[in-house]
């Protein structure tokens, strides 16, 4: 068992207490829980216990035994960073945005400066993403990362905010700084997309180019290669990219259990290509496996805007036709009107004499 101090000082630095989860390397949750659960029977409730095990309630993302624990760990230590963060993702992965929001803030305000108030601005800034106020969320990555600029995973989330905002210079600098801080390869292959996106394809296409040499697997690689080619007008290149990675992708995804990370890569494959509607299949279901990154979100966003305006438009085409089919429809003419023959009819005048008149 891991002192609660030692733990969360270790979860700040590493930036893992962001909403994506901690990871720290122990028997499991349930066995973690299991143990703490007997010593707070033994030794009593304490706000060091609650929170160890609020933590791995939270990795089973059981948001309302966290809550319980963290709320009663709170009469323990009301101001305790520790708790509020975790109590702040508790909140926002039971759906509580507005206490969520709430309790990052009272922990911030009540945080040392460094990697423990970074951790809670960057739990700020995942719940603002979420609420897709992008600017403010923006801002406290910014903070979040002069405070405390090892931790890779922030990069990531900051870069996906200004390609949100369209920054893209910004986007280019920030991961340049990440992976000179870090010297993370996940850094490095988004700054290479934040090249590509940028217009700096060039730039781009010459680290590509070397990391194809001598990478085992190639397939997000040659994605990346295909967007420079097509930025570049060389499409049967880029169809030649995109059907060598979906031929190792599909090799991949066939072994067993879906990659949601291949998934969101094989859809990108499909969509460069054109193919939509396989595109959005495979979006739809990295995000059933767990992958949220924004942009899987958006571009789902942007597939239901475009079959929305067909349809759309379609009902529209269908209401004029029946307009003009209504206007030229012919009109009922007037029938001829017929003799009555139930008319009487006149009398004429008898030629023959009147016997009876002399």
């Amino acid at each position: 068992m891991k002192p609660i101090r030692t733990t969360i000082a270790a979860l700040a630095a590493c930036g893992s207490l962001a909403l994506s989860g901690p990871t720290v390397a122990h028997d499991g949750p349930e066995h973690e829980i299991e143990e703490l659960t007997a010593r707070i029977q033994d030794e009593g409730e304490s706000a060091d216990l609650l929170l160890q095990r609020a933590i791995e309630w939270n990795v089973l993302n059981k948001s309302a035994e966290a809550i319980k624990d963290l709320e009663r760990a709170l009469n323990f230590e009301a101001n305790s960073a520790a708790i509020l963060r975790e109590l702040s993702r508790a909140y926002f992965n039971a759906g509580k945005t507005n206490e969520a929001f709430e309790t990052a803030g009272r922990g911030i305000k009540h945080a040392e400066e460094g990697a423990e108030r970074a951790a809670l601005r960057m739990v700020r800034c995942d719940i603002l993403r979420a609420k897709r106020d992008y600017q403010k969320a923006l801002e406290d990555a910014d903070k979040a990362i002069a405070e405390h600029p090892e931790a890779a995973e922030w990069y990531l989330t900051r870069s996906a905010l200004q390609q949100q905002l369209g920054l893209k210079k910004e986007r280019i600098k920030g991961l340049d700084q990440g992976f000179k801080e870090t010297g993370s390869g996940l850094v490095e292959g988004e700054w290479i997309d934040a090249l590509i996106d940028g217009g700096k394809g060039e730039t781009a296409l010459a680290k590509i180019e070397a990391e194809l040499k001598d990478a085992r697997l190639q397939s997000t690689w040659l994605i990346r290669r295909a967007k420079v080619r097509l930025a570049m007008k060389q499409k049967d290149d880029a169809k030649a990219d995109l059907e060598a990675a979906l031929a190792e992708l599909n090799e991949r995804l066939s072994r067993g259990k879906a990659d949601p990370l291949l998934l969101a890569d094989r859809g990108q494959a499909y969509e460069l290509l054109g193919k939509t509607e396989d595109a959005k299949k495979d979006y739809e279901s990295a995000r059933e496996k767990g992958n949220r990154e924004e942009w899987i979100r958006e571009r789902l966003r942007v597939f239901k805007e475009a079959e929305d305006k067909k349809k759309e438009a379609e009902k529209k085409k269908n209401g004029d036709k029946k307009k003009d089919d209504k206007a030229v429809e012919p009109k009922d003419e007037p029938k001829d009107e017929k003799p009555d023959t139930d008319e009487p009819k006149e009398d004429k005048p008898d030629d023959k004499p009147d016997d009876d008149k002399e």
